[in-house]
């Protein structure tokens, strides 16, 4: 029988909702001017740049003039990292690889700091590894594979004092938590994690911060990140981040009660779930399969149309356990048998039913029937 796809690695990428992509075949049909052209006509590509802005930097409690568009993500974080090049940084060992490799490739040396078992990364183990030469911290608000929440706010605090630029990777949490622009001196954000198109994304910088402009040519998003702005993508990001905004705490509630009684059910087949005691994001957690591994798992669960993943989708290629894992503590073969299951506005108990059946039949195999025995005499 042919089950529809039960999609279950929202952490990795969202469909676009429907209101998002009409609004981003709007734009480009009435909108089709270049921004930074002088004639009237380029109004209407300004103006949906501003309201973007405006929705981004009402989630954000800051000013829409910090709030600057780039590709996505990686391109935010590596803008971020390389504005302190040369400089000792602190990372925790859970970011993600873009912040990770961004802060090697262009610091005179890295700290990384583990996480504690749960995956939180502690606020006096920051504190402990600042030199006199730190000039940047970077700590995501929640870990994208384990949905654990971090300390922002605290390690702001001890970055404030000590004169130490905080930067936050939100991408995993914008839309799905409230976050703050106060307790950090720059922030992460991109779209196609609530539900808004891929290739688009933002930066947040705190007015008078050190971020140098990393893309240089012409004067786009006030001089600081050269290049003609993706007018319809940036049209797609206002939509996903406005519906984000309007049923977040609805849907934060739902998707973890759904996920609580999914995680629960599976505890009874002896799957642990990593950082269980900590507050983490609504729609996603990292479950330890016991003498499974991930890629089985993944690659039962594809035949059954289930489609989860073992960590984030940019490592999911290289064959080795997560670093996430491994830096909370876990042996390698423990890492290598942990799955990410993340859920999303549209996931239905249905769905967490039969994918809850069929990871248990993964666990707990039948026993096959015995022969059938002729006895007739």
């Amino acid at each position: 029988m042919n089950r529809k796809t039960i999609y279950l690695d929202h952490a990795a990428t969202t469909q676009p909702e429907e209101e998002v992509i009409l609004a981003m075949a709007q734009a480009m049909r009435d909108a089709p001017y270049n921004a930074s052209a002088a004639y009237g006509a380029a109004g209407a590509a300004r103006r949906i740049h501003r309201l973007c802005r405006a929705q981004l930097a009402s989630m954000l409690a800051c000013d829409p003039q910090e709030i600057f568009f780039t590709s996505g993500g990686t391109e935010s974080n590596n803008w971020a990292v390389q504005s302190f090049s040369g400089s000792h940084m602190i990372v925790s060992a859970i970011e993600h690889h873009c912040v990770i490799e961004a802060a090697r490739a262009c610091a005179s040396s890295v700290t990384l700091v583990p996480p504690d078992e749960t995956g939180y990364v502690a606020p006096e183990s920051i504190a402990a590894a600042i030199r006199p030469d730190t000039r940047l911290i970077c700590l995501q608000a929640a870990n994208n594979e384990t949905g654990v929440i971090q300390p922002v706010r605290e390690v702001h605090a001890i970055a404030k004092a000590h004169g130490i630029h905080l930067h936050v990777d939100a991408v995993a949490a914008i839309g799905h938590i409230p976050l703050n622009a106060s307790c950090c001196d720059s922030m992460s954000l991109c779209a196609h994690k609530l539900y808004g198109p891929r290739g688009i994304g933002a930066l947040y910088i705190r007015g008078g911060s050190t971020i140098k402009p990393l893309l240089h040519g012409g004067a786009q998003e006030g001089g600081m990140r050269a290049g003609t702005e993706n007018t319809p993508a940036i049209r797609g990001f206002h939509v996903a981040a406005e519906l984000a905004a309007q049923d977040m705490a609805a849907r934060a509630e739902r998707e973890q009660n759904l996920l609580d009684a999914f995680a629960n059910r599976l505890n009874t087949s002896g799957v642990a779930r990593l950082g269980e005691s900590r507050a983490r994001l609504p729609g996603v957690c990292a479950l330890l399969l016991p003498g499974v591994s991930a890629e089985q798992a993944i690659a039962a669960l594809d035949l059954k149309g289930i489609l989860i993943s073992g960590g984030a989708a940019c490592a999911s290629q290289s064959g080795a356990p997560s670093h996430v894992y491994t830096a909370m503590g876990l042996s390698p073969e423990e890492a290598s048998n942990i799955i990410r299951v993340s859920i999303g506005r549209h996931t239905t108990q249905e769905e967490l039913d039969l994918a809850a059946q069929e990871i248990e039949a993964l666990l707990c195999p039948l026993t096959p029937a015995p022969a059938h025995q002729n006895t007739s005499q």
